[in-house]
C-alpha cells in the first residue's frame, strides 16, 4: 500500500506515475521514431520490389512474343473454292508462292475379304501371317515388294484363334492395315484394308503351325493367304495413287491427304476433277511480326511508367519512391537500356541493333518507332528483322546443318572444320553364283544377321522366281527389316546389288553401325554369296573441330566440346562436308527474356535483395526488443527514484511534525509555569 501511495506522490503531492510515463516517453520517442521510419522504409521496399517484379514479368511476356520465330513466320493463303482440293493446314515455314493444282485422280486403298464364317468366334487356325507392302500387276500374278516399308508378322495362337481375334491382332500391331469383321446376311467375313496407294498393296504369306511358309490351301490359316503362290482372299478394290498436277508438273501420292508436295502446306483431295484448276497463293503475313514489335514498344514504355514511382519521383504520393537510392533497383532499367542500345551478339547481318529498324530512344528513355524506316525494313528485309528479334542459326554450307542450341550456347560465329566424314557400316557379299531369273523352289535361303549390335531371329527369304538381282535385293531387305527383334531396336538396312555381289548397309551412321552374318544356309551362301565370312566394314563417327576445339562425333552428329562457347550446339554433318561458318544469335527478344530471368529467378538478384531486406526487418525486431527492454529498465529506475524521493519527503514531513509537536509541548509547558 505504501509503494502505491508513494508512486502516486502521496507525500509530495506530485503525480509521480504520470511524470515517470512522460519522462520515459520523452526518452523513447526519438529512438522509436527512428525504428518505425526504418521499418516503414523496408516494408515499402519489399512492396515496391513486388511491383517491380510484376512490371518485369509483363515486360518479359512481351519479349517472349518477339522472341518467337513462329510469330514472324506467319503465313496466309488465298485459294480457289473447290471440292477437289481442300486446304487443311498452313505452317509457318511454308515458302511463299503461287501454285496451280489439278486433281486428275484420287488415291484408293486395296481391300481384301475372306471366305465366310458362321460366327466371329469361329477358329481360323494357328500360325503366322506375314504382311508385306508392294505393288501387284493388273492380273494379280506378280508382286513387287516395296523394300522401303517394313514387313509385319502376326501370330495366331490359342489366345486369339478366332475371326475376331485375328482382326484384333492385325489392328493391335498398328502397322497401317485395318481389319474388320463384317456381317452379311448371317455370315461373317474378314475385311482387310491396306493404306491407300499403289505401292501399299498387300502380300500375305501364311505359315501354319506344322506347315511351311508356302501354305496356300483353303483351310485353316491358309484361308487368309494372298501371294503369288495362292490367293484365298478376294480383292474388292485395288490400291492406286492420287495424281496431281502442280504448276504443270505431274506427281503421284499414296494418300489423299497430301502434306509433302509444298513444304508446310497440307490439303485433302476430295475427288478427281480433270480440267479444273485450283489456284493457291501463299504469302507472308508480316502484320503479325509488325504487331508484336509495336506491342513490345508499348510494353517497354509501360514498364518505364510502372517503375518510375518506385525508383524515381512518385507524383501521386508527391514524394520519391522507396527504391530511389537502391543500387540494384536502379541498375535493372540501366541494364535493359544497355541491351536495347547495343548490337545483338552473334548477328552477322546488316541488322544488328534496334536502331537499324527505326526504333529510337527518346530523351525521357522511352522507345519510339520511325515509321518510314520501320516500314522499309519490314517490306524489304523482313528476314533480317526476324533475325534481329528471334533466335536464329545459319550455316555457310548446306552440308553442315544446325539442329539445335541450348541455354549454355554463347551467341557468336564459329568456324567448323570436318576432318572425317561419318560412314555407315556394311557387309559386302561374295560374288553371286546364281543366274537370273532365279527360281528358289526347293532351296532354303535362311540366315541370322546382326545389325548395329542387335542379333536377328532366323530370316527366311520367300520361295519364288526372282526376275533379276534388284528384285532379290528388295526381298532380302524386306525380310531383314521385318525381323521383330531388329525392329524393336530400330536396326534397319538397305540392300543393293553392286555388279556381282550384294551389299547390305546399316541405315545408321557411326562407330556403332555394323552388319554381319552369324549363320547362313548352304544354298544362300553358295548361290547368293551371303556367308558368315563375308567382308564387313564398320561405321565411322564424324570428326571435326568447332571454334578450333575438337568436337565430339556421334554418328553424323557433331557436338562442341563441353564448357566452350558453342557448347549446346548440335550439328548434322552430311557426307562431303569440309568446313563452314556457323552463326548463332538469341535475338533481342530472347536476350531480354534471359536478362529478366536473371532478375526474377529464384535465388536471383531480386530474390537475394528481398531476403536481405527481410533480414533487416528481422534486425529491427531485435532492435525493438532491445529498446523496449531499455525503456522498461528506465521506467523501473525512475519509478524507484521517485519512490525514494517520496520516502525522503515523507520522512522530512514526519520530522517536521515531530518537531512541531515537541515545540508545541515545550511552549505549553512554559506557559504552565
Amino acid at each position: 500500500m505504501q509503494n502505491i501511495v508513494n508512486a502516486l506522490g502521496a507525500g509530495s503531492g506530485i503525480d509521480t506515475l504520470a511524470l515517470v510515463e512522460q519522462l520515459v516517453e520523452v526518452e523513447k520517442a526519438p529512438a522509436q521514431e527512428r525504428l518505425d521510419g526504418k521499418r516503414e522504409k523496408f516494408e515499402a521496399q519489399i512492396s515496391d520490389y513486388g511491383l517491380l517484379r510484376s512490371a518485369l514479368s509483363t515486360l518479359q511476356d512481351a519479349a517472349r512474343l518477339v522472341a518467337d520465330s513462329e510469330t514472324f513466320n506467319s503465313k496466309s493463303a488465298s485459294f480457289t473454292d473447290s471440292d477437289a482440293l481442300v486446304p487443311s493446314t498452313l505452317d509457318a515455314d511454308t515458302l511463299p508462292g503461287d501454285y496451280a493444282f489439278e486433281v486428275t485422280a484420287i488415291a484408293s486403298a486395296q481391300s481384301l475379304s475372306s471366305t465366310t464364317f458362321s460366327d466371329p468366334t469361329d477358329a481360323v487356325g494357328k500360325g503366322t501371317l506375314t504382311f508385306r507392302f508392294g505393288e501387284w500387276d493388273g492380273g494379280l500374278t506378280t508382286f513387287s515388294v516395296d523394300a522401303s516399308k517394313n514387313a509385319q508378322t502376326i501370330t495366331i495362337d490359342d489366345s486369339n484363334n478366332s475371326l475376331s481375334g485375328l482382326a484384333n491382332a492385325i489392328n493391335a500391331a498398328d502397322f497401317g492395315v485395318q481389319a474388320s469383321v463384317i456381317q452379311d446376311g448371317g455370315t461373317y467375313q474378314l475385311l482387310v484394308t491396306a493404306p491407300s496407294g499403289a505401292k501399299n498393296q498387300l502380300e500375305i504369306v501364311v505359315a501354319e503351325d506344322g506347315g511351311s511358309p508356302s501354305d496356300t490351301d483353303a483351310s485353316d490359316l491358309s484361308r487368309f493367304a494372298f501371294n503369288e503362290a495362292g490367293q484365298q482372299l478376294s480383292q474388292n478394290q485395288a490400291g492406286a495413287d492420287a495424281e496431281i498436277t502442280v504448276n504443270g508438273l505431274t506427281v503421284n501420292r499414296e494418300s489423299n491427304i497430301v502434306d509433302d508436295l509444298v513444304d508446310g502446306f497440307a490439303f485433302t483431295l476430295g475427288k478427281a476433277a480433270p480440267g479444273e484448276i485450283i489456284n493457291v497463293s501463299i504469302f507472308e503475313d508480316k502484320s503479325a511480326g509488325e504487331t508484336v514489335v509495336r506491342d513490345f514498344i508499348d510494353a517497354y514504355n509501360g514498364f518505364l511508367e510502372a517503375i518510375e514511382p518506385l525508383i524515381g519521383f512518385d507524383a501521386e504520393q508527391d514524394n520519391f519512391g522507396s527504391l530511389r537510392n537502391d543500387p540494384l533497383a536502379k541498375s535493372i532499367p540501366a541494364e535493359i537500356r544497355a541491351l536495347i542500345a547495343n548490337p545483338i551478339p552473334g548477328l552477322a547481318a546488316d541488322f544488328t541493333s534496334l536502331t537499324n529498324v527505326g526504333i529510337r530512344t527518346e530523351l525521357d528513355g522511352t522507345l519510339s518507332i520511325n515509321e518510314a524506316e520501320f516500314s522499309e525494313a519490314v517490306a524489304t528485309n523482313y528476314d533480317l528483322v526476324k533475325g534481329l528479334f528471334a533466335p536464329a542459326t545459319a550455316s555457310s554450307s548446306d552440308l553442315i546443318i544446325v539442329n539445335s542450341f541450348s541455354d549454355l550456347t554463347t551467341p557468336g560465329n564459329y568456324d567448323v572444320v570436318i576432318t572425317a566424314d561419318a560412314a555407315k557400316g556394311f557387309l559386302t557379299g561374295d560374288a553371286v553364283a546364281a543366274g537370273f531369273p532365279l527360281d528358289t523352289t526347293g532351296k532354303s535361303y535362311s540366315f541370322n544377321i546382326t545389325v548395329d549390335g542387335t542379333a536377328s531371329e532366323l530370316v527366311t527369304l520367300s520361295t519364288g522366281v526372282y526376275a533379276d538381282a534388284d528384285a532379290l535385293a528388295a526381298e532380302i531387305q524386306s525380310q531383314i527389316n521385318a525381323d521383330t527383334t531388329l525392329q524393336a531396336d530400330g536396326a534397319e538396312v538397305d540392300v543393293v546389288f553392286d555388279t556381282d555381289h550384294f551389299v547390305i548397309t546399316s541405315r545408321a551412321f557411326g562407330s556403332k553401325s555394323n552388319v554381319s552374318i552369324s549363320a547362313a544356309d548352304t544354298d544362300l551362301a553358295t548361290d547368293l554369296g551371303l556367308t558368315t565370312t563375308a567382308a564387313t566394314t564398320g561405321g565411322v563417327d564424324v570428326a571435326g573441330t568447332i571454334d578450333g576445339v575438337a568436337g565430339f562425333g556421334f554418328g553424323n552428329i557433331l557436338l562442341p566440346a563441353l564448357n566452350t562457347d558453342p557448347s549446346g550446339l548440335s550439328l548434322t554433318v552430311r557426307p562431303g562436308a569440309t568446313s563452314a561458318t556457323v552463326d548463332f544469335s538469341r535475338g533481342f527478344g530472347d536476350e531480354l527474356s534471359r536478362l529478366v530471368d536473371n532478375f526474377l529467378a529464384g535465388a536471383g538478384v531480386i530474390d537475394t535483395r528481398e531476403v536481405n531486406i527481410n533480414r533487416d526487418i528481422e534486425g529491427l525486431d531485435e532492435d525493438q526488443r532491445t529498446l523496449d527492454r531499455r525503456i522498461e529498465a528506465l521506467q523501473e529506475r525512475l519509478t524507484a527514484q521517485f519512490i525514494a524521493m517520496e520516502s525522503i519527503v515523507r520522512s522530512l514531513q514526519d520530522s517536521a511534525s515531530f518537531l512541531e509537536s515537541t515545540l508545541e509541548s515545550l511552549l505549553n509547558a512554559n506557559n504552565g509555569n
